[in-house]
């Protein structure tokens, strides 16, 4: 059913309605799950490069880097209802548009929309970065795990 006069879908949730994370909150749950992902990377980097001798790793460093990235974030998103470690302990969690939790698909297209070149930055014009803009999802804070 849409509403005539503001031509809206009734049934979905306006974004003054959910309970957005705050731009601290972002930031901090972005340094806590890069540090980790990045620790991960180096982690898999050196046990892989140490089976490697002939030094040709350049590339296969860039692109392991990449898939843990991608792969930290798909995995935790996807199979902790939208949270990752960093949102965990900063209470909040990423949400399809309408409110409802997260698919596998959305974490996966977020994951993904994190590899875009200069992604961080995006913040800058914005409260909702590329990779919240282009899944259709929102990080919200997580009202169930309060102190």
């Amino acid at each position: 059913m849409q509403n005539e006069i503001l031509d809206l879908p009734l049934d979905e949730p306006q974004e003054e309605e959910l309970d957005l994370a705050d731009g601290g909150r972002r930031f901090g749950t972005y340094l806590i799950d890069r540090i980790l992902s990045q620790l991960l990377a180096g982690f898999l980097l050196v046990t892989t490069t140490s089976l490697e001798e002939d030094g040709s790793n350049d590339v296969s460093g860039f692109l392991l880097i990449y898939l843990t990235l991608f792969g930290y974030y798909t995995v935790m998103e996807g199979a902790f209802n939208g949270k990752t470690i960093g949102k965990f302990i900063l209470r909040t969690k990423a949400v399809c548009e309408d409110g409802s939790p997260l698919t596998w698909e959305k974490a996966a297209l977020r994951s993904l929309c994190r590899l875009i070149p200069f992604e961080p930055f995006s913040f800058l014009a914005s409260t909702r970065g590329w990779h919240d803009s282009l899944s259709k999802t929102y990080v919200v804070n997580d009202r169930k795990h309060k102190i």
